[in-house]
């Protein structure tokens, strides 16, 4: 007689349930690496220099958005019989939050021995200028020294005003 254990029975159910609800577990080789990286801060913006040695640019995705960077690719294989080095391979994902005052329009990127550098200029900041006040009902501008009717001091007013 063939005898049946249900807890396997409820265990198989459990992980076949899982299996369904989360995603297969990602080999390392699977996993997105993130590259090393550094930002710092001059008068003209930021300068962030990722290392990305082996890299083609053409493998580089740089993109900001709400004031997050990121930079993704991927390291393709080698061809068979190259004798490179690879410590790392397949995606890479690099985020960083940004400041508010980044000038996202006019971002530079260049790539020199395996080192991706981005200047993200600052936003110029406006210069405050100094607003006229208008009479409300001609619309005319008014001088410093000018007021209007309902202003007269109170020596300019009449008796009966007083």
């Amino acid at each position: 007689m063939l005898r049946r254990d249900p807890f396997a029975d409820v265990q198989e159910l459990v992980n076949r349930m899982t299996g369904l609800i989360q995603p297969g577990v990602e080999t390392e080789a699977e996993r997105p690496w993130v590259p090393v990286a550094e930002i710092d801060e001059n008068e003209e913006g930021y300068v962030v220099r990722l290392e990305l040695p082996g890299i083609a640019p053409a493998d580089i995705d740089i993109g900001i958005r709400d004031r997050e960077l990121c930079v993704n690719g991927e390291v393709r294989e080698e061809e068979e019989g190259s004798n490179a080095l690879r410590l790392r391979t397949g995606r890479f994902h690099y985020h960083a939050s940004l400041p508010s005052d980044v000038d996202a329009d006019n971002v530079e990127a260049s790539m020199d021995e395996g080192v991706l550098t981005l200047r993200i200029p600052k936003a110029t900041r406006g210069q405050g200028h100094r607003i006229e006040i208008t009479d409300g009902r001609s619309g005319r501008k008014r001088s410093e020294g000018e007021r209007s009717e309902g202003e007269r001091s109170e020596g300019e007013r009449s008796e009966g005003e007083r």
